[in-house]
């Protein structure tokens, strides 16, 4: 995963509420090694959407947040990956790669105008 292209934060009920962190891997880039027993599956389906678009992986002991997949028009099917749950990793390095996406209205190409609470 290459850290140095960026992460996102989101708007989104979901994400805003936990206060998420995280970077777009491709699924082809993506792979668990060990622990899948270990996660719970969080199924989130969006206001006025049929059925659920991302699932969220956590670990069932303790509640970790470890990453979401989901398919999208634009990316396939891509991995989003817990900078939280990442061990060695300087946030203050990444701070300024955030970008903030307005998810809140399905405006993933632009940013919200309100990111204070991301």
């Amino acid at each position: 995963m290459d850290l140095s292209k960026g992460t996102m934060r989101c708007n989104c009920s979901i994400c805003a509420k936990a206060r998420a962190w995280f970077a777009l891997v491709p699924a082809d880039k993506v792979r668990t090694q060990q622990g899948k027993s270990a996660l719970a599956d969080y199924q989130w389906t969006p206001p006025g959407q049929p059925e659920p678009n991302l699932h969220y992986h956590f670990c069932k002991t303790r509640g970790v947040r470890a990453y979401a997949y989901g398919d999208s028009p634009e990316l396939g099917r891509f991995y989003a990956i817990a900078i939280a749950a990442l061990d060695g990793v300087d946030a203050d390095e990444l701070v300024g790669r955030v970008k903030y996406v307005d998810g809140r209205l399905g405006h993933y190409d632009r940013e919200p105008e309100d990111t204070r609470l991301l």
